[in-house]
C-alpha cells in the first residue's frame, strides 16, 4: 500500500482547504449563508447531531447492506458469465452486444424499468447488480483470456480437464484483473445505491431515504441534506481509499 507521506500529503490538505472554501464563498454568494446553501460550518454542525441518532446508524446499515449484496450477486454472476466467455472466442461474440446494450441503457431508465418489476423496496439493489454485473464480468474476461498459452498447453498435455484448468491456472493468473475490476465496482455500487434510493423514493431506512425525506419535509431547509450528502461522501472517500489502495497493491505486484 502507498505509504503518504507529508510531501504527498499537502497537495490534498491544500486542496481540501480550497475545496471548504469555495463552499463558504459559494454560501455566502449565493444565500448568505441562510438554509438554502449552507456553507460548512452550519452543515458540520447538523452532521454532528445526525451521528448522534440511532436513525443515522440505520440508514448507514441498510444502505450498505443493500449495496454490498447487489455487489455479491453481481460478482458471482461477473465470474459465471467471465469465466465462460473467456474459454470460448464464440461465446464472448454472442455475449458481446448483451453487455454493450447493457452499459449503454441510461441508468434512470434501468430505476423505473425495477420499480416496476420488483417494487420500490428492491429496484436499489437490481440496479447495483446491473451496473456492476457488466465491470466485473470484464475484469474476469480479461484476466481469463491473458492466460499464456503454454501454460494452458502443459496443462492439456498433462490432461488437466477444462474445470481444472481454470480452477489451477486461468482464476489465480487472472486475480488482479478481477481484484481491480471488484474494487472499481465497488465504489460505484455506492453511489448508485444512494442515488437509487432518492429516485425511487422508497421508505426503507437508507442514506437516499434520507435525503430525499430531508428534502421532502421542508424544501427551504437544505441543511440536513448537505449533513446526509456529508455522511455519504465520507463514506464514499474511505470505499475510494480501499479501492485506489488495492490498485496500487495489485499493480505493483
Amino acid at each position: 500500500m502507498k505509504k503518504y507521506t507529508s510531501n504527498n500529503l499537502k497537495p490534498y490538505l491544500i486542496g481540501m482547504i480550497l475545496l471548504v472554501t469555495m463552499w463558504q464563498v459559494l454560501s455566502f454568494m449565493i444565500g448568505k449563508e441562510t438554509m438554502v446553501f449552507p456553507g460548512p460550518i452550519m452543515t458540520v454542525r447538523h452532521f454532528v447531531v445526525l451521528l448522534s441518532r440511532e436513525y443515522t446508524y440505520r440508514c448507514i446499515i441498510s444502505t450498505m447492506f443493500r449495496m454490498f449484496m447487489g455487489f455479491t450477486i453481481s460478482l458471482i454472476l461477473g465470474l459465471i458469465f467471465g469465466v465462460i466467455a473467456g474459454n470460448s472466442a464464440y461465446i464472448e461474440k454472442v455475449f458481446s452486444p448483451f453487455f454493450t446494450t447493457l452499459r449503454a441503457i441510461p441508468t434512470a431508465s434501468l430505476v423505473y424499468l425495477f420499480i416496476v418489476l420488483a417494487g420500490f423496496a428492491s429496484a436499489p439493489m437490481y440496479l447495483v447488480i446491473m451496473i456492476s454485473f457488466p465491470i466485473i464480468y470484464e475484469g474476469v474476461l480479461g484476466g481469463i483470456k491473458s492466460t499464456p498459452k503454454e501454460l494452458l498447453e502443459a496443462a492439456r498435455s498433462d490432461g488437466a480437464s477444462i474445470v481444472l484448468e481454470n480452477i489451477r491456472i486461468r482464476l489465480p493468473l487472472a486475480l488482479p484483473y478481477i481484484t481491480v475490476a471488484m474494487a472499481s465496482a465497488f465504489s460505484l455500487c455506492f453511489k448508485i445505491e444512494i442515488m437509487a434510493e432518492v429516485i425511487t423514493g422508497s421508505t426503507l431506512p437508507g442514506l437516499g431515504s434520507a435525503i430525499l425525506g430531508a428534502r421532502s419535509s421542508d424544501p427551504t431547509n437544505m441543511v440536513p441534506v448537505f449533513a446526509y450528502s456529508l455522511i455519504a461522501i465520507i463514506l464514499m472517500l474511505i470505499i475510494d481509499y480501499f479501492a485506489v489502495a488495492i490498485k496500487n497493491t495489485i499493480s505493483t505486484n
